[in-house]
């Protein structure tokens, strides 16, 4: 039946049109021109005498009357009311040539048909009718195209009754896809025009049936290769915000417009800065051209078109692909922009040995309302937690009870209103039958108990005979563990073998007379001493689970399972249990009172002070509140401890901890690293003692002072009285507010706000990664929390070099820089600042290179690598670790400062009065010397500096004006210390003229005016380094031009800084971590 109707449908169209065709034929022949392209409608005949006229007319197809052009004799020539300029007779002596043609320059509109009408003495001769059709050719915009615009080709011919097909071909005879318009004709377009686009553009005319020939037209098309379009009218629809459980198909919608490009751009959850945006989809209908980053998403169909410009996707989430999703659909040079806010939903049962817990997790949190676990019966009440954000959890004790069993439905709401949800059904285990069967004891055994009564029997007639051991008073307890037989050795040395489980194995074999007296005694004191053992143990463990450490979270031991080799550990909260829990909350809302009261205890004293409650009669009582509360404090870590000891996993820990301070073997810290706990208590790993270094001193590594001053020696005594108050509210200002300010992730109460997400990125470290956490002790005593990667037998090459990472003022290793070269393949030993994390101490600079020293040290003596293996990589404030490294070992192999400046000093003026100028010199200076420029200057290896084009921290005036930006200082000091003869002021000049470029277009611009010369640059600087081979300053470029100063000057800014447009805090993707140039 289908074919059928296909066939009908086919024999229609088929007759339709040779109906069309047909119904029209009545011409001779078809001409076919471009728009203002001369052509000749050739009418002739033979040569006449006489009166002979020529009369031309013209019609359109669908018009009934003719009009007339012209009408010329011999005698006379007469215009009608179609004469146009553009056409006339080509030879005004037709009479005697028989040449009657016309000659026609047409516009679009003079298309139609035109007759020759030969009459002689008024009678007709000859009539010859055309079909003129003219062919109208454009693009847009006008040459030269802007790059990134939408070219656009159109072509019409009028009238189109013998055209078959027009058709688009791009340079190099690509066919192009074209469509239909009633207003514009055949249509094609080149979105996103590129430098290649451009060529001749060729648009061919087909005719139908007997009217056979082809025209071509030839478009020339140029693309400006300076110039990029600027898409300012961009129409945005409302927002939409949507959630969808984790594998399941969603619909992105796309504005509703039948465009020509669309793109489909992707923000990470939870991510606030835009520039983060990736681009994941992007389909060219034109083109018919696909590109996309993602497996997960793919053009919607039906009813969605994307061949007709109709566009919206699918996409078919996992948990992490939730966020900010941008369609925006291009049509000629208007931008249509749809936001979605997608939030995802994924649960999962996760099966421990003593419970089961249901996690729910979802993304782009700012979007979520509220997120809960409910049961099937809704009157059960559900205790949940959080892991850190963007999760909750319910747990389940094993094993699972009939009323715990059922649907349980994690519900995500919207703040607009939306909800879903996803359902987890949990099962009560099936029972096992179990056929209990009754069978006479083992023959053995009945003799043993058999044997229990009568040596009873025995022992007391031998007690009754000896009449000194009735004055003894020998207490006997004997203690049968549960489930237990009773044992009965042979060998008194069993005893002594026997593992204590907590019975009393008595060997009563006789060997004389007295001797089972004196074998008896010995036993009973031997279990008795065993027995007030266990006692001892158990009141120690209980006392070690008191005041023992917090145990966050247990790792779950390594296993090889990824096909790469990675090793996967998936690990899991520590549970504690109810009572546990809520003593360890009120010890932990103490702590944070106490540390609330610490720092604003001057504010605390002023207040008390201006109320008269500091004297005695006031103190008295107040003393006796507070060791009330401590008193109750110390019970409630009682109860905590008594909880953790009921914790068979907290129990076990506890015991690995003990095990691994007594005896510090590989195998016992690899058991201890499969928990995550309160690092005060772990176990020194390294220490600066255990390996010689001249570096070493009393007072901790050397450092970089500032000059003094000379003066007199009156002078200078006077000086030291009239700066006395200078000196002393320095020191208060640094030692109080003035370090805080400068290292604000010191803080106490900051660290506890993000112990969550600190504990996240650790776990995420050492289960992912397989992170080796170790504890260093320096040699200002301090210890510092380090996390060691190790990628050398992964067998890569970047996995044999070390980057020993140094954070910024708030920048912790677990969620700090250490990302960056970690998925660039590399080895990371990642460290936290002094009173930062695990370590301790405070963040003085002296310290800061007492840990860094230390650290170094450790990279070299236990984890095995070479100096020359070694790459310091900073962030921010960890410049002066760096540079201070870099300076105190010159063998490193090189340092890549990020987001880092040349002195603290600026930086510190800027956010303080200016009438504080000396006091904050003074102190600066005087406790808080960060010279990271004066110790870079000393290292004579690789250096890459990488500057955030809008830092807002380093900047001395605002993001906006890149030339505040004090990585710029670092780089000239840098330069003028190395190549000083290079970089004289015409030097610095070019210099500042190329930092002060905030795109890179603006910076190859600046680049390319001097007509920079890479290749001469490199042979001019390897020629010097060759016949010399000297330490840096060079003085190459002495004797040279001030053209080819400039292009070294230039070349070497570029090598030793490379830009990243981002912000201050943005972290470095891998692809921007490089190695420094090397000549």
């Amino acid at each position: 039946m289908e074919s059928v109707v296909l066939w009908y449908i086919a024999s229609y169209f088929v007759f339709y049109s040779s109906h069309v065709i047909s119904s029209h034929t009545d011409w001779d022949e078809v001409v076919i021109v471009e728009e203002n392209t001369s052509t000749t409608l050739v009418c002739s005949g033979a040569r006449l005498r006489g009166d002979v006229s020529i009369n031309w007319m013209v019609k359109s197809v669908d018009a009934d009357e003719w009009k007339l052009i012209l009408s010329a004799s011999e005698k006379s020539k007469f215009c009608g009311g179609a004469s146009k300029a553009s056409i006339r007779l080509t030879d005004d002596n037709f009479q005697n040539t028989g040449n009657f043609s016309l000659f026609v320059s047409p516009k679009a509109e003079d298309g139609g048909l035109y007759s020759c009408l030969i009459k002689k003495q008024k009678k007709k001769v000859k009539q010859r009718i055309f079909l003129l059709e003219v062919l109208t050719v454009g693009f847009f915009p006008a040459v030269p195209v802007r790059q990134y615009s939408t070219l656009r080709l159109f072509a019409r011919v009028n009238p189109d009754i013998s055209v078959s097909k027009i058709a688009w071909t791009a340079p190099g005879g690509l066919p192009m896809k074209t469509e239909k318009w009633s207003d514009s004709g055949t249509v094609t377009k080149v979105p996103q025009v590129q430098i290649s686009d451009a060529g001749t553009y060729t648009c061919t005319v087909h005719l139908w049936g007997n009217s056979t020939g082809v025209l071509a037209a030839n478009v020339d098309v140029a693309v400006d290769a300076n110039s990029v379009a600027s898409f300012t009218n961009i129409i945005h629809s409302e927002m939409i915000s949507t959630a969808t459980q984790a594998n399941k198909s969603l619909l992105l919608t796309c504005p509703s417009i039948e465009g020509d490009f669309v793109t489909l751009h992707w923000l990470r959850p939870d991510a606030k800065n835009h520039n983060m945006m990736k681009l994941v989809y992007q389909y060219d209908r034109w083109r018919s051209s696909t590109s996309k980053q993602s497996n997960t998403l793919q053009l919607a169909g039906p009813p969605y078109d994307p061949n007709a410009g109709n566009f919206s996707f699918l996409l078919t989430p996992a948990l992490k692909d939730g966020g900010l999703y941008i369609c925006e659909v291009y049509l000629n040079d208007v931008v249509f922009s749809q936001w979605t806010r997608l939030s995802v939903l994924k649960v999962k049962i996760y099966n421990y040995p003593t419970n089961q817990e249901l996690l729910c997790r979802y993304s782009e949190r700012s979007e979520v309302q509220s997120v809960v676990w409910k049961h099937e019966d809704k009157t059960r009440q559900l205790q949940m937690s959080s892991n850190g954000p963007g999760s909750i959890s319910t747990i389940l004790p094993l094993p699972i009870s009939p009323d715990a069993a059922g649907n349980y439905t994690c519900i995500l709401q919207l703040k607009n209103g939306q909800s879903i949800w996803a359902v987890e059904t949990v099962t009560v285990p099936p029972t096992e039958r179990v056929t209990i069967t009754t069978s006479s004891p083992h023959p053995s055994l009945s003799a043993l108990l058999l044997l229990v009564p009568l040596v009873a029997a025995a022992v007391g007639v031998l007690l009754w005979r000896q009449r000194h051991i009735s004055d003894r008073g020998i207490e006997q307890s004997l203690s049968v563990q549960s489930g237990e037989a009773e044992n009965i050795y042979e060998n008194p040395e069993d005893i002594r073998q026997a593992p204590p489980q907590g019975s009393v194995y008595m060997d009563l074999k006789p060997r004389g007379d007295n001797d089972i007296y004196k074998e008896l005694e010995r036993v009973l004191v031997s279990a008795g001493c065993r027995s007030h053992r266990g006692a001892r143990m158990a009141a120690w463990m209980l006392y070690r689970c008191v005041f023992g450490p917090r145990l966050q979270r247990i790792h779950r031991s390594p296993e090889p399972s990824r096909p790469e080799g990675r090793l996967v550990r998936r690990g899991w909260n520590y549970q504690p249990r109810g009572l546990e829990k809520h003593s360890d909350s009120i010890l932990g809302w103490a702590s944070a009172l106490w540390s609330l009261s610490y720092y604003s205890s001057p504010l605390l004293l002023c207040y008390l002070y201006k109320k008269g409650y500091i004297c005695s009669s006031k103190l008295v009582p107040v003393s006796q509140y507070v060791g009330t509360v401590l008193v109750c404090l110390l019970g409630v870590a009682c109860l905590r401890g008594w909880g953790r000891w009921k914790n068979s996993d907290y129990v076990q820990f506890i015991s690995v901890l003990e095990e691994t301070k007594k005896n510090h073997t590989q195998a016992n810290k690899k058991k201890l690293r499969c928990y995550d706990f309160d690092f005060s208590h772990w176990p020194s790993d390294f220490s600066w003692t255990e390996v010689s270094s001249p570096k070493q001193s009393k007072g901790g590594v050397s450092l970089l002072k500032p000059e003094p001053r000379l003066r007199g020696t009156a002078d200078s005594l006077i000086n030291s009285v009239r700066t006395l108050p200078c000196h002393v509210i320095g020191f208060l200002i640094a030692h109080t507010f003035g370090r805080r300010m400068l290292y604000p992730g010191s803080v106490g109460l900051l660290q506890k706000a993000m112990r969550p997400m600190l504990q996240q990125g650790q776990a995420k470290l050492i289960e992912e990664y397989d992170g080796q956490r170790n504890k260093l002790v320096a040699c200002d005593g301090n210890e510092i929390d380090t996390m060691f990667v190790d990628r050398r037998k992964d067998g890569g090459r970047t996995g044999q070099t070390l980057v020993i990472c140094c954070e910024g003022n708030a920048g912790f290793y677990e969620v700090g820089c250490m990302n960056t070269p970690l998925e660039g393949g590399y080895s990371v030993l990642g460290w936290n600042h002094p009173g930062f994390g695990g370590s301790t101490g405070v963040p003085f600079p002296q310290n800061e290179a007492n840990a860094m020293d230390v650290v170094i040290q450790f990279a070299v003596h236990k984890l095995g690598f070479q100096l020359s293996d070694i790459v310091i990589y900073a962030w921010s404030i960890g410049g002066f670790t760096a540079s201070w490294a870099v300076m105190s070992y010159p063998e490193l192999q090189s340092v890549v400062l990020d987001a880092s400046f040349d002195d603290l000093l600026p930086l510190a003026l800027k956010v303080m009065p200016e009438s504080w100028r000396p006091l904050v010199q003074h102190t600066v200076r005087q406790y808080m010397n960060l010279n990271n420029a004066e110790q870079l200057l000393k290292y004579q290896g690789p250096v890459l500096l990488v500057r955030r084009t809008r830092d807002e921290i380093i900047t001395t005036t605002g993001p906006e004006d890149i030339m505040s930006n004090r990585g710029n200082d670092l780089l000239l000091r840098l330069l003028q210390f190395r190549y000083p003869k290079i970089m004289t002021d015409e030097g610095v000049r070019v210099v500042r003229q190329w930092l002060g470029a905030s795109t890179p277009f603006e910076e190859a611009s600046v680049y390319s005016a001097y007509e920079v010369d890479d290749d001469w640059c490199i042979s001019v600087l390897q020629s010097y380094q060759t016949d010399r081979d000297v330490p840096f300053p060079w003085s190459v470029g002495e004797d040279m031009a001030p053209e080819g100063r400039r292009q070294l000057a230039l070349f070497l800014a570029r090598k030793y800084m490379r830009n990243f447009e981002s912000t201050h805090c943005t972290p470095l993707p891998a692809a921007e971590f490089h190695s420094p140039w090397r000549l």
